[in-house]
């Protein structure tokens, strides 16, 4: 007859689980984060002030994306708008 796990076996594995699970939960949360910029993120990496950026965005140079009212941006939205501004997107 094969040995069935104890109780301890089975808590030891469960917590071993939960553990797992919390790590592949936090790597997509970081990959969903990383994958848009706040306003002030993207301000920074375009080395404006956000007021500029929404003026920007306003202006139709850039394209913001809306969640629920708040305003995100694309990290290849800001990089496809530097190769136009350099004239790489010609």
């Amino acid at each position: 007859m094969p040995d069935t796990p104890n109780r301890s076996d089975l808590y030891d594995l469960l917590s071993d689980l939960r553990g797992d699970l919390k790590a592949v939960q936090e790597a997509l949360s970081d990959q969903e984060e990383e994958s848009l910029l706040t306003r002030s993120e993207a301000a920074d990496r375009l080395r404006i002030s956000t007021r500029t950026l929404d003026d920007m965005a306003d202006a139709g140079e850039i394209q913001p994306v809306r969640i629920r009212g708040r305003v995100l941006y694309a990290p290849e939205t800001l990089k496809a708008y530097i190769q136009r501004r350099a004239g790489g997107g010609r």
